[in-house]
């Protein structure tokens, strides 16, 4: 097959990674794999210096991204704008990877393929016009989804029961597991985002409070921006933009992690972690439910930071052999998720797609 996904832009967003993952497997199989995607549109001077003098921070250019190196071809365009037709070769199929994304695919002529419409989250975000995020949901573009959650949006709020669910992977001999207990030193771990959506806000209360009643305790964590940080609890060590080896290891220095996402598409932070044998705390966004539901963590259906701690002290007092046990679960749940057989889903998916579009 040749298949095409559209980006918004390269970055090292965790987005980005699966797209360029699921990139990756399809070349690896023989497809012949494009990734087309806009330029960055970045702050002019004048922007940058009016945000200097407020006292806000100043964006600057991440380094790379997830597809730098890529084996396939990877295309972007002139300046900052959309991906055209005469950016692209023909295909068998065009996969849109985000709302704007899917607007221009939705222009492009049945040359370059299919068009299919890959969804990690319901991006209507604040920021974000929720009438054009909802007008792609409704275009007639198959839909590929990645949790339980944005299949049932796509089914209840948009009457699309066609969509087909593949949920996201990961690298698990990176993500990799070392049979171990707990560490003792009641560590929890979370991940920092100024996304009003994530609540890390809740993430910092629940430590504190968990704190409050046993006194040792320690919150370790990254984040990609830090300038909006919340107050944290005493003795937090967050990392700013780690790589992706140093992000393994501290999951697997954590007896517990914290996840408390009001909205998300996925969540692959749960999945990373229980890939370590790090046990997880959650609130049922995303595909947390699916993940925690064979016994790899603690799904709270409540954002009491007072609720979320009783979990958390749950985890960090289990013995030895409980938190072995739940360690091992999460594992086992995420091995179901290797790139391997995410692989076979996606390919499956394309080639279902295809084949119905060719026999409509």
């Amino acid at each position: 097959m040749k298949i095409i996904f559209v980006l918004p832009n390269l970055n090292l967003s965790g987005g980005t990674r699966i797209v360029a993952e699921h990139a990756r497997m399809l070349h690896e199989r023989g497809h012949e794999v494009s990734v087309a995607s806009s330029v960055r549109r970045w702050p002019r001077v004048r922007d940058r210096f009016r945000a200097w003098a407020k006292g806000r921070p100043i964006a600057r250019k991440p380094e790379g991204s997830h597809l730098d190196g890529a084996a396939y071809r990877v295309v972007t365009t002139d300046r900052p704008r959309a991906v055209r037709a005469d950016d692209l070769p023909d295909a068998d199929l065009i996969l849109a990877t985000w709302w704007e994304t899917a607007e221009w695919v939705a222009g492009m002529p049945e040359s370059k393929g299919v068009k299919v419409n890959f969804l990690q989250h319901y991006e209507a975000h604040p920021g974000q016009p929720k009438e054009r995020v909802d007008a792609v949901w409704r275009l007639p573009m198959r839909k590929i989804v990645v949790s339980d959650w944005l299949e049932g949006i796509a089914r209840e709020q948009f009457g699309d029961a066609s969509s087909i669910l593949v949920p996201n992977g990961l690298d698990t001999g990176h993500f990799r597991f070392v049979e171990r207990g707990p560490s003792g030193r009641r560590v929890i771990g979370g991940m920092a985002s100024p996304a009003g959506f994530k609540r890390f806000p809740l993430a910092a209360e629940t430590v504190r409070r968990v704190q409050g009643r046993a006194g040792e305790s320690v919150f370790v964590g990254f984040g990609n921006d830090m300038s909006k940080a919340v107050w944290m609890p005493e003795g937090s060590r967050f990392e700013v933009t780690p790589s992706q080896t140093r992000i393994a290891e501290i999951y697997a220095s954590c007896d517990c992690w914290l996840f408390t996402s009001d909205k998300e598409g996925y969540g692959l932070p749960i999945l990373e972690a229980m890939s370590c044998g790090t046990p997880v705390v959650a609130t049922p966004a995303g595909a947390a439910p699916e993940l925690l539901a064979s016994g790899g963590g603690i799904l709270v259906d409540s954002d009491d930071p007072e609720v979320l701690a009783d979990a958390v002290e749950r985890i960090l007092s289990m013995d030895d052999a409980s938190w072995r046990a739940m360690s091992r679960a999460a594992r086992a749940e995420a091995e179901k998720h290797s790139w391997d057989v995410i692989g076979d889903r996606m390919e499956a998916a394309l080639k279902q797609i295809l084949e119905e579009s060719r026999s409509a």
